[in-house]
């Protein structure tokens, strides 16, 4: 908590701006309409509260509530782009009546803490059982070049993923169209109805019996990565709905992301560190070798 005692007469906003010098005041009356200020001792929502030598103001943490901090890295913040590593099993987002905790519900909440003037926009979705780089924007123009960037597949995305079987290309592309069906899941198709989907794939490393893959995405369709493993009979370990093995978690982690900076118009790349459960799987197969 901070303390200040005023030196003169003056109001408990001027207190406030006094001590706050890079806060607006908008952001300052929030301060106040929140109870975060007290006055000896007492919680004062007053902007024009006469405040006298001797009186003692408080300011509370400013940083947001524990309840409100992110559960998972911010890998990069600016004033356009929020991006994060979202954990395994954290929703992106869904609709209204959706009661589980959402990636993009915890980023606007913490942002309204934070960051009062960003606006979080939805820019692309990570399936809720795998980890990864996610983006949000932080305003109206960052959302549109961000939105077109993966409309047109021109944002680069890496994923790693392990898979229970010897890859055989090491390297190749799978390319098909893709279809929902009404329980959600994904599946090849040769219908026009379908959406081209193309995935490129490169084994990092083989330890018997799992193999760790690098996979790329020239599209990005939902379940497309694990539709396409699934489809070359390589379900990804921990898939209850692709037929992988049982794990802990999904194995699928996005990994690196390439984007146009919506405002300065220079490429980007964002890393995140393999899971490390990732890790521990491949680990255990060369004991077990």
């Amino acid at each position: 908590m901070a303390s200040v005692e005023s030196p003169v007469i003056m109001s408990l906003l001027e207190v406030l701006e006094r001590k706050l010098p890079g806060r607006s005041r908008s952001d300052l009356r929030k301060l106040l309409s929140d109870g975060r200020v007290r006055v000896n001792g007492k919680v004062n929502k007053i902007a024009r509260m006469p405040i006298a030598p001797g009186d003692a103001v408080r300011i509370g943490e400013e940083k947001p509530p524990a309840a409100l901090r992110p559960p998972f890295p911010i890998v990069h913040l600016d004033d356009d782009l929020l991006v994060i590593d979202k954990p395994a099993g954290l929703i992106t987002s869904s609709t209204p009546k959706e009661k589980r905790p959402t990636a993009l519900a915890i980023a606007r909440a913490w942002a309204a803490v934070e960051r009062p003037r960003a606006k979080v926009g939805l820019v692309h979705r990570l399936d809720a059982d795998a980890s990864g780089l996610l983006v949000f924007s932080l305003n109206n123009a960052a959302h549109a070049s961000l939105k077109n960037q993966f409309f047109d597949h021109s944002a680069g995305r890496s994923y790693a993923a392990i898979v229970a079987a010897k890859i055989n290309p090491p390297t190749g592309e799978i390319k098909s169209r893709l279809i929902e069906h009404v329980d959600g899941t994904v599946h090849l198709t040769t219908s026009n109805n379908g959406q081209p989907a193309v995935t490129h794939y490169e084994v990092k490393t083989y330890k018997k019996p799992y193999t760790l893959l690098t996979v790329t995405l020239e599209t990005g369709r939902k379940h497309q990565i694990r539709t396409h493993l699934h489809s070359r009979g390589w379900p990804i370990i921990g898939d209850r709905l692709y037929e992988g093995a049982a794990a802990e978690r999904l194995m699928l982690a996005a990994v690196r992301l390439q984007l146009v900076h919506p405002r300065t118009g220079e490429t980007i790349t964002f890393e995140a560190p393999q899971p490390p459960e990732f890790d521990q799987r491949m680990n255990v197969s060369a004991r077990t070798k």
